[in-house]
């Protein structure tokens, strides 16, 4: 089904920050969580007639804000490869973006590749996380549902 005469969102510049702690359960599982916020840019372009209250055209929020919480697993593929893949609790913290709110349930699948230093861990997560496909709230507008093709780098220490 095709939807002629809709909006148009598009997110940029995205970027994510986050803590995550981890546990081993074994020698090659691992359970993950953590917090992370993410914030970008969004571009909206309405195929409506524009806002009569509004002085600049459209009522809209160009600053995208979401925190999010995975809890994910993890397996060893060897030494050094890791398969991981889990839920997302996320809730949106910016309104008026002219999209959907992103606040439910989502998902993120993903391969890390992971070098210790002693107790150091560096890290490299390529992952794909789609965010509110089960949202907190029902909406009975067009759904857009934020998806992300993301690389996560980080550094870790082993207590």
């Amino acid at each position: 089904m095709e939807l002629v005469g809709a909006s148009d969102v598009e997110m940029n510049r995205v970027m994510e920050l986050g803590f995550t702690a981890s546990r081993s359960m074994g020698e090659r599982v691992r359970i993950n969580t953590g917090i992370n916020y993410t914030f970008g840019k969004v571009s909206y372009i309405s195929n409506s007639p524009p806002c009569v209250n509004c002085l600049i055209g459209y009522d809209h929020n160009p600053n995208f804000r979401m925190v999010s919480v995975p809890l994910f697993g993890e397996i060893a593929l060897g030494k050094v490869f890791y398969a991981g893949a889990g839920p997302l609790v996320d809730f949106q913290l910016s309104e008026k973006n002219n999209f959907t709110r992103q606040s439910g349930l989502g998902y993120l699948v993903g391969l890390e590749a992971r070098a210790s230093a002693g107790n150091f861990v560096f890290s490299l997560f390529s992952n794909y996380k789609r965010h509110g496909v089960a949202p907190f709230v029902r909406s009975m507008s067009q759904k857009f549902i934020f998806q992300e093709l993301g690389m996560q780098m980080g550094v870790g220490y082993r207590f």
